[in-house]
């Protein structure tokens, strides 16, 4: 195997060392790959998908590894292929479009957008990790308030099937253009690779949507004592359409944020929540109103961000995004992970409440994320746990915290994006059957061998 390995990726670009790729900083099992191939021209791909349908060997595509759901962690014996090196990036400033490789990053992207006079919104993730691979996995960011998931943003893919069939989706399979516009109007079969966790194609190029840079803009945090407080105003301020992102993370947050690893009970009369309200304009006199109408829909007077990091550089995770992650991982035993729902609105009192019960109960910080999505259609509710990985006591147990808190919130009617593997029996159980059908039938007709990321979905159940 290796031999035909290197004969198309060449002696650099194999290696059986999988130990750097087998695992990740969750709960989740590791599963050792037999081969870890680099991507160097993407003439390669169709050459090793032959191969693998020919050797029945699961390929689990990767590239920065960084997600939180154990969805990188490949197959036991299977191949990972790295698609970092595939890093083109092409903006389009007229139709405000990037067309992007998986190896560009967060931290690349928002320079090449802004020399362009663009934005995009950012989601809380280190800079170095992939914008394409966060969008098919239908991430949220600071621009989900207005503009939805990041799925919603996904114009159209260039990607091949497993048996090495290079698709187009979108505008461009049929306009000659070298990247879609919309995702219509042709059958929408850009939704195939939108959150089926790489078991449909390996992707290699994605349309995104970009945004106007506005001159203005503020970033400010309104500390709510309650979180019926807090989510009320991200109920009553996504209505306004002001602003481009209200997102509330709870109290554990802000204490790691200032280096406080221990924490005991919450003082009563502390905040619960911490909101951060983001939004520009291109005059100061526009975003001077947006300012007013915050401070009076917000329980207690907004503090601009540049402020508190004046005062406590160690918030400055908070300032703005993309960021890295020091205050979350930067702990004993590195472990983090968490369960995310997009679910109702109406239901994140109930749902917080539950799921902080959850945590507590099982000894972690109730830390929680919240915010209201595409214009307050629905919302985001994250729980998140930090834990000591290097214990089997502690990784179990937070395993099983994180299938409690997802089957409490998916009673309340949240399903859980970026699924973590430890919820596939649970969320499975709850599809309509026709759903789960077609879902198997799909998958079925574009992979016969099912070599493409099998350890994800589990199909034919």
């Amino acid at each position: 195997m290796r031999a035909a390995l290197v004969d198309i990726f060449g002696t650099e670009s194999v290696s059986d060392d999988g130990a750097d790729y087998a695992g990740d900083w969750t709960e989740n099992a590791p599963a050792m790959p037999a081969f870890v191939v680099r991507v160097s021209r993407e003439e390669q791909i169709p050459q090793l998908l032959a191969l693998a349908n020919e050797r029945r060997i699961p390929i689990t595509p990767r590239v920065a590894g960084t997600n939180s759901g154990g969805l990188a962690i490949p197959s036991e014996g299977g191949i990972v292929l790295e698609l970092g090196a595939l890093d083109s990036v092409a903006i389009d400033p007229v139709h405000m479009i990037a067309w992007i490789g998986p190896g560009v990053t967060w931290e690349r992207l928002k320079a090449e957008t802004a020399a362009h006079g663009l934005r995009l919104g950012y989601p809380l993730a280190p800079p170095d990790t992939s914008v394409l691979a966060c969008a098919l996995m239908d991430g949220l960011s600071t621009m989900s308030l207005s503009h939805g998931s990041l799925g919603d943003w996904v114009l159209g893919v260039e990607a091949y099937l497993a048996d090495g069939t290079k698709v187009k989706t979108g505008s461009a399979a049929a306009s000659g253009l070298p990247w879609p516009l919309s995702r219509g109007p042709l059958p929408d079969l850009t939704g195939l690779f939108v959150n089926w966790l790489g078991t449909t194609g390996i992707t290699t190029r994605l349309a995104l949507t970009l945004w106007p840079l506005r001159s203005h803009r503020r970033r400010d945090m309104i500390p709510c004592v309650r979180n019926e407080d807090a989510f009320e105003l991200m109920r009553t301020g996504a209505r306004t359409g002001l602003f481009d992102d209200i997102a509330g993370i709870g109290w554990p947050g802000a204490k790691w944020a200032l280096g406080l690893d221990e924490l005991g009970p919450r003082d009563p009369a502390e905040p619960s929540q911490y909101v951060i309200a983001d939004y520009g304009a291109d005059t100061e006199a526009e975003i001077e109103l947006k300012h007013k109408r915050l401070v009076e829909l917000a329980p207690v007077a907004p503090v601009p961000v540049a402020d508190l990091v004046a005062l406590a550089p160690e918030l400055e995770p908070f300032s703005d995004l993309p960021t890295r992650l020091d205050f979350l991982l930067d702990h004993e035993g590195g472990g983090l992970t968490w369960v995310g729902t997009y679910g109702p609105l109406d239901k994140l009192e109930e749902g917080a409440a539950l799921g902080e019960a959850i945590l507590a109960e099982a000894g972690f910080p109730p830390l929680t994320v919240t915010r209201p999505m595409k214009g307050g259609h629905y919302a985001v509710l994250r729980m998140i746990e930090r834990f000591d990985r290097r214990s089997e006591e502690e990784t179990a147990r937070v395993r099983k915290v994180n299938i409690k808190v997802g089957r409490a919130l998916m009673e309340l009617g949240y399903v859980p994006y970026k699924c973590p593997a430890v919820l596939y029996d649970e969320l499975f159980a709850r599809l309509d059957p026709g759903f789960l059908k077609l879902l198997n039938t799909v998958k079925r007709a574009v992979d016969p061998n099912n070599i493409l990321s099998p350890a994800r979905w589990r199909f034919d159940r």
